[in-house]
């Protein structure tokens, strides 16, 4: 009788430690979140100043037999035959 009591009250102060501690985990995840949107906003140098001034430029792959034109900003590869673009 007394094991089953013991048993029973160890699984709700286990249970409530988890319960509080994921609790606690999805807060910090929250304000991580938001840190990270907040600083994305007033960075000094973000993806919108490099993407806009290549994108009105696409690069060309080098070789003769694809010459694909690449958009993509952060490209260092052709996307269809896979030569290094310079």
């Amino acid at each position: 009788m007394q094991v089953d009591a013991v048993v029973i009250l160890l699984v709700l102060v286990l249970g409530c430690a988890a319960f509080f501690f994921g609790l606690f985990y999805l807060a910090l995840r929250a304000l991580a979140w938001m840190g990270r949107g907040m600083w994305g906003t007033v960075r000094p140098t973000g993806k919108r100043g490099t993407a806009a001034g290549s994108a009105s430029r696409p690069r060309v792959c080098p070789r003769d037999r694809c010459r694909r034109l690449e958009y993509r900003a952060e490209a260092r590869y052709c996307g269809q035959c896979g030569e290094p673009l310079f």
